[in-house]
């Protein structure tokens, strides 16, 4: 992110400080209550919203070499994305033979050869089956239409897109509609380590993705936690295409008002937390010296969702032992906030939308995150 961005959202949030305003909807909004609980809904959700639009897989970090892979399933479907000398490459994990995975599932790390674990097929990195274990007994074969199944895929700002159903291509820049420019990272994240990863369980994805849209919240729910050193009810947003940039602010950036513009620094400082929704279900939160992306999917049922938390940071942060070991306590901080806290928020909504108490739910005026995430739904 531009320094001249930082200021402007700065600038933005004490303007709302002042004014004890936040950015607002025109209007409430009412959603059906069956929207989180319905099978069908839920189905449409996943065909419509996840398999057939490019949807984040991970961090360009975590794929740092040529020989590097990373192993993880979407909404039941396997995937490998490797990095290959002539760049990313994506697959379907599973073996033109019988089916079976070539990879171990959800896993990284460097290899340049893939032998199901069945009947010993090989595949490269690049995808191509460069070996039929006993070809000769097997018999005639052409390999080149028994390569690994391709997807497409880009990286971009240091995110790995990938279309889970097989035959639909995409233009990067064009899905990233102006946010890759807004959020300032390099396409590999070179300056950039990851420190690892976490899976969390939650409710509904959307009920998930709304309760990170919004700070009306963190005064009650989180009032142990970053509900004693953020702001309340104040926030700012921006959008690019489906996509939607929240900005949180700390109760510190009144320290901004005795300095010279010259001299702030709100995002060093993290004295502004700007969150990035990368539609259907990604938010990628970025500081001066850290990226956390929280990649949320549906699973099974309406009531259930899955994120994988991915926490990288600079690679001069990650230099010393004592910068790794924050860096880790960083991310089990994280991971236990959005579990103990917004995780069991949304089982708690969950079994209360079940009971047929009320058949909508509302949002404020002053919820405008959430009402602009169910506007790109509908779009």
């Amino acid at each position: 992110m531009d320094r001249a961005t930082e200021i402007s959202l700065a600038k933005r949030l004490l303007a709302h400080l002042d004014a004890r305003t936040t950015d607002s909807a025109e209007n409430l909004m009412r959603v059906p209550t069956n929207d989180y609980t319905d099978e069908e809904v839920f189905r449409h959700d996943i065909e419509t919203h996840y398999k057939r639009n490019p949807v984040v897989v991970g961090l360009s970090a975590e794929l740092p070499d040529v020989g590097s892979y990373l192993s993880v399933t979407m909404l039941d479907v396997p995937i490998i994305v490797t990095r290959t000398k002539e760049g990313l490459k994506a697959f379907l994990n599973v073996c033109r033979h019988r089916g079976a995975m070539v990879a171990p599932e959800n896993c990284s790390g460097r290899q340049t050869r893939f032998t199901c674990p069945y009947h010993g097929w090989t595949y490269g990195n690049d995808g191509g089956l460069i070996g039929v274990a006993e070809a000769r007994t097997f018999g005639p074969l052409d390999t080149s239409t028994h390569a690994l199944t391709e997807l497409a895929v880009a990286e971009r700002s240091g995110l790995i897109f990938v279309v889970l159903t097989p035959g639909i291509s995409f233009d990067a820049k064009e899905w990233m509609a102006g946010a890759d420019d807004h959020i300032g990272l390099s396409d590999r994240l070179d300056d950039y380590q990851v420190v690892g990863s976490r899976t969390v369980h939650a409710a509904n994805w959307k009920l998930v993705v709304e309760g990170h849209l919004e700070a009306y919240h963190f005064a009650q729910l989180h009032r142990r936690s970053v509900g004693r050193f953020m702001h309340t009810n104040c926030t700012t947003f921006d959008t690019f295409g489906p996509h939607i940039l929240i900005t949180f602010v700390q109760q510190s950036i009144e320290k901004l008002r005795g300095l010279p513009e010259e001299q702030w620094q709100p995002l060093k400082d993290e004295l502004i937390n700007p969150q990035y929704l990368f539609f259907p279900g990604t938010l990628v939160t970025i500081s001066d010296s850290t990226i956390i992306a929280q990649i949320i999917q549906p699973v099974d049922k309406a009531g259930q969702s899955r994120s994988r938390l991915v926490f990288a940071v600079s690679k001069e942060r990650a230099a010393t032992e004592e910068g790794l070991k924050q860096a880790v306590a960083h991310l089990d901080g994280v991971t236990s906030l959005v579990e103990d806290e917004d995780y069991a928020a949304s089982h708690m909504i969950q079994r209360g939308l079940a009971t047929g108490a009320q058949d909508a739910i509302v949002f404020g005026r002053n919820e405008l995150g959430p009402q602009l995430f169910r506007r790109n739904l509908e779009a």
